[in-house]
């Protein structure tokens, strides 16, 4: 079989990268013009895209890294010969996976040159076939193929398919991947423990491959709040609260992509922590944003969700009374008008209206390993 090794796990590790997108589960409430303060923000995901993140390449995921930056990568040092063992994210489910480890003497990018399996038509004695055992549970002990004396010593390796044992919002659809360097002075035993990712967007689903038409407006200088309700998916990853919540404001270009690191804001648990709020400061520049929002359920479980907002300006304050000066008359609209010398004052009541635009045609802040920008589309709301 024929595998690109541009490194999914690298591109999961930019989303939180983000990125490459980035945080946990949001919908945008506010409406209209005018109505972009007291903006509450419920985590309330439809859809959520789990994946596996190789810690061991790339690190853990930092929500607040510039997804447009590559993070630092190492391969996995292993032995011919030696044992392998995935610690696999309980809530995947491992019942059916096949263990590939590829080769790519050739130098292609592709690791099919040489292929070692446990297949059903794979069998002990076999010239590609390495046992597997531990199915359907989260430990899977692999036995690591014999020096060959031929070709590179890098290899990748893949775990699929891999299902979920969470609700219908959950879908996960990558293998389990890592970067390997075979030595036969590598350590003879190994154990990878992969980062679940769960990655969502508001109020468009993170998996819709079109642009999401639909950017939250929120004032510059107003409070947000954020809604762990009570029913959210999120809570199936062990997410009870918001006390350890993570919120960055990123701006966006005109193809709604993310333009260097999000500036973190600091959120504050209220509500016994089912809410956390935070402010977006009053100076920043009116324009499209992306929300990141990261909930830490565990060292090995982090949940990000996506927001595009719309930034708009804050209302200016009424204008200061005036007073007119000028011949002796007297109006019966309110203003006096008073003659010249004189030490009688008039007050004017001056009203001025604003419009808050709330931003056609957004843009979207996450981008899966699996979709394409499409400019211009919109998302069912």
């Amino acid at each position: 079989m024929s595998r690109n090794t541009t490194r999914r796990g690298r591109e999961a590790q930019r989303y939180g990268v983000v990125a490459l997108g980035a945080a946990a589960l949001l919908a945008g409430t506010a409406s209209g013009a005018g109505a972009a303060t007291g903006v509450v923000i419920p985590l309330e995901p439809g859809v959520v895209d789990l994946s596996a993140v190789p810690v061991e390449n790339f690190g853990p995921v930092d929500p607040m890294a510039d997804p447009n930056t590559a993070p630092a990568f190492e391969f996995v040092d292993v032995r011919y010969g030696g044992t392998l063992t995935v610690n696999v994210p309980t809530q995947l489910d491992t019942s059916a996976v096949v263990v590939t480890i590829g080769f790519d003497d050739d130098g292609d990018g592709t690791p099919d040159d040489v292929e070692y399996t446990n297949t059903a038509s794979s069998a002990p004695g076999d010239p590609g076939y390495i046992a597997v055992t531990g199915r359907g549970t989260a430990n899977i002990q692999i036995t690591l193929p014999a020096d060959d004396s031929t070709g590179t010593d890098e290899a990748a390796l893949f775990l699929e398919p891999l299902g979920t044992s969470l609700s219908s919002a959950f879908t996960y659809s990558d293998p389990v991947y890592y970067d390997l360097l075979f030595d036969a002075a590598g350590p003879a035993t190994v154990t990878l423990a992969p980062q679940l990712l769960a990655l969502s967007q508001e109020p468009c689903d993170i998996t819709t491959p079109t642009r999401c038409a639909f950017p939250t407006p929120i004032t510059a200088g107003s409070l947000v709040t954020l809604d762990l309700t009570a029913g959210s998916s999120l809570r199936e990853l062990g997410i009870v609260d918001l006390t350890s919540t993570q919120v960055g404001l990123q701006p966006l270009d005109a193809n709604g992509d993310p333009v260097g690191a999000p500036v973190p804001l600091a959120a504050q648990p209220t509500g016994g922590g089912s809410t956390a709020t935070f402010t977006v400061p009053a100076g920043t520049t009116a324009g499209s944003y992306g929300l990141v929002i990261a909930e830490q359920a565990s060292s090995r479980i982090i949940a990000l969700v996506f927001v595009e907002v719309t930034i708009e300006a804050a209302a200016a304050p009424a204008a200061a009374p005036t007073t007119a000066v000028n011949a002796g008359l007297r109006s019966n609209t309110g203003i006096e008008i008073v003659e010249t010398g004189s030490t009688g004052n008039a007050t004017v009541a001056i009203g001025a209206g604003l419009l808050l635009l709330a931003g056609a045609g957004g843009v979207a802040v996450a981008r899966t390993r699996r979709r394409t920008a499409v400019e211009g589309g919109t998302c069912e709301a």
